[in-house]
């Protein structure tokens, strides 16, 4: 009967001892208690970025091509692939028989360039009244015919080689459609100076000449129409975007520029974004040697266009690489938390514990403006000079229990300790 007893009252004892250290010392107990926490920093501020590393090449910013209609018309080119030429230079020698012929042309591509640059004028103007009134979708086109009758009724083919569409997205920035439209704006009006030079010169003696100061890079001597081609000497930094990242770069995108004949980092800015697919050329064969990709899409690279916001001294050649870096976002003077420091975090917005005066947990809703590496970049949450701690067991506490931490520690700076002559320590030694 007693061992019963004392068994019955062991069971109890320990029933009772059980409930009550649950009941004091649980989780959802609310007497005070203290939690130890290893793991706390004080939140600070930095600039933070998220780049896209791109290999680029050096381009032309212009190319300008001028045509000859026929052989007949061309008596002599006076320049070689590779010469250097500046505005008003002659490059070839025309017949005098055949140049009513050839100013005819010059005269009806004129007329239409200038009325394609009153639509893509029209249009930049509308992208820019819209952008201010932030109005909806602007789209202008106009079309570029390759055929035109003159007023003696003659059917004429020529290549104007410009597009003057512009569109803009719904959801989009009129930057993009404005910075296009003025991109083109700016082809024509290279085009109209090439023919305008062109017309001229006179009757007696005439010739082709250079419209601009650059480089020339191809002649067409075989095919009709014959034509040249002139690199502009100022340079671009041309790239390509996948069918993924097309969506993260923008005109305006800040750009690191970094490669042989640039001293330290050149500061750059993309200038376009293409929407169309890159056609194939050089440049894009160049590129894929360069950053291959395996892409299913053979379609889906994007040109874009890099210029640099001052001028480089040292002059480096055509088709020369160099390598990019593209700021997608920025964020400045704000704070990063490491991302399992956050809970109820879904990739933008969760709640951290920051250390209350008194010396307990506070919970903080944090919203992340992206992620850099391991750490979320935050656009709101704590202030800088908080201290932020780590502690899983704290989300579970009906009230926020005290917190004890260990004191900061600070290791010894090797190379000073290296550095140090042997009398310093045994006179700290002493002194102690």
């Amino acid at each position: 009967m007693n061992r019963f007893y004392f068994v019955g009252l062991s069971v109890a004892v320990v029933a009772f001892l059980t409930a009550n250290g649950l009941l004091m010392f649980g989780e959802k107990s609310i007497l005070p208690k203290s939690v130890y926490v290893s793991e706390y920093e004080q939140a600070y501020t930095g600039t933070y970025t998220i780049d896209l590393f791109k290999e680029a090449l050096t381009a032309p910013q212009e190319t300008v091509e001028i045509y000859v209609q026929d052989h007949e018309a061309l008596q002599q080119w006076t320049v070689q692939e590779g010469d250097s030429v500046t505005a008003g230079s002659e490059l070839a020698v025309l017949n005098e028989a055949e140049t009513a012929d050839q100013r005819s042309v010059w005269e009806t591509q004129k007329t239409a360039l200038e009325g394609q640059r009153n639509e893509v004028q029209s249009s930049l103007t509308s992208l820019q009244q819209a952008k201010a009134a932030q109005g909806g979708v602007v789209s202008r086109d106009a079309s570029n015919n390759s055929q035109i009758t003159n007023e003696d009724e003659d059917v004429i083919d020529f290549d104007v080689n410009v597009s003057v569409g512009v569109a803009v997205p719904q959801d989009g920035s009129y930057d993009a459609g404005i910075a296009q439209a003025e991109q083109e704006l700016a082809s024509i009006e290279t085009q109209l100076a090439v023919l305008e030079a062109q017309l001229s010169q006179s009757l007696s003696n005439p010739s082709l000449i250079s419209p601009v100061d650059g480089v020339v890079s191809k002649i067409n001597r075989e095919t009709e129409p014959l034509s040249i081609e002139i690199y502009s000497n100022e340079k671009i930094f041309l790239s390509y975007v996948l069918e993924d990242e097309w969506p993260l770069v923008q005109a305006s995108d800040p750009v690191n520029i970094q490669g042989e004949g640039i001293e330290g980092i050149a500061k750059g800015t993309v200038q376009s974004v293409s929407e169309m697919p890159a056609e194939e050329s050089k440049w894009l064969e160049a590129y894929h040697q360069l950053e291959p990709h395996e892409q299913n899409n053979p379609l889906a690279y994007y040109e874009i266009r890099i210029a640099v916001n001052l001028p480089i001294e040292s002059k480096f050649p055509f088709g020369s690489n160099v390598n990019t870096a593209i700021t997608l976002e920025t964020a400045e003077d704000a704070v990063a938390l490491r991302t399992p420091w956050l809970f109820d975090y879904d990739g933008e917005v969760g709640k951290t514990h920051t250390l209350n005066i008194d010396g307990r947990p506070k919970t903080v809703p944090v919203t992340a403006e992206f992620e850099k590496g391991a750490k979320a970049v935050l656009a709101e949450g704590p202030e800088a000079g908080t201290i932020v701690i780590h502690e899983e067991k704290l989300e579970h506490f009906v009230a926020p229990p005290k917190v004890f931490m260990p004191f900061p520690t600070r290791q010894p700076d090797f190379e000073v300790a290296k550095n140090t002559y042997w009398r310093a320590y045994v006179e700290y030694l002493l002194a102690r």
